[in-house]
């Protein structure tokens, strides 16, 4: 009799473990727990994945990544490459982006 009640909270404890492991989303694998996706008015749709710490992240747009950290914003959230050629701004859930400086998309909404 209490062996199996220890095999049981065994069981239990595993079981209890690999739920927490796998529904937390910073163990995910696919790394997209702290991914966001914005559509733009254009069509296009701009995919962001930060970093654990939001430091820096990976911009997708249109097949290509650009790998950008955070600099100093008045307002929002700003992250660019070291050149400062490809700037992503977001600010309550809207986004743009600028590309060599031009505005190349703006007005891009949260979706997920």
């Amino acid at each position: 009799m209490n062996k199996k009640i220890i095999l049981f909270i065994i069981i239990i404890a595993l079981g209890v473990f690999a739920w927490s492991y796998f529904s937390n989303p910073e163990t995910k694998e696919d790394g997209d727990s702290n991914a966001f996706i914005f559509d733009c008015p254009s069509g296009v749709e701009i995919k962001i994945s930060y970093d654990k710490e939001s430091d820096s992240a990976s911009l997708f747009i249109e097949g290509e990544e650009y790998k950008i950290h955070r600099v100093i914003s008045a307002s929002g959230a700003r992250y660019a490459n070291d050149d400062e050629t490809v700037v992503f701004w977001e600010h309550q859930g809207e986004a743009m982006v600028e590309i060599k400086g031009e505005t190349m998309y703006q007005e891009c909404k949260l979706i997920e």
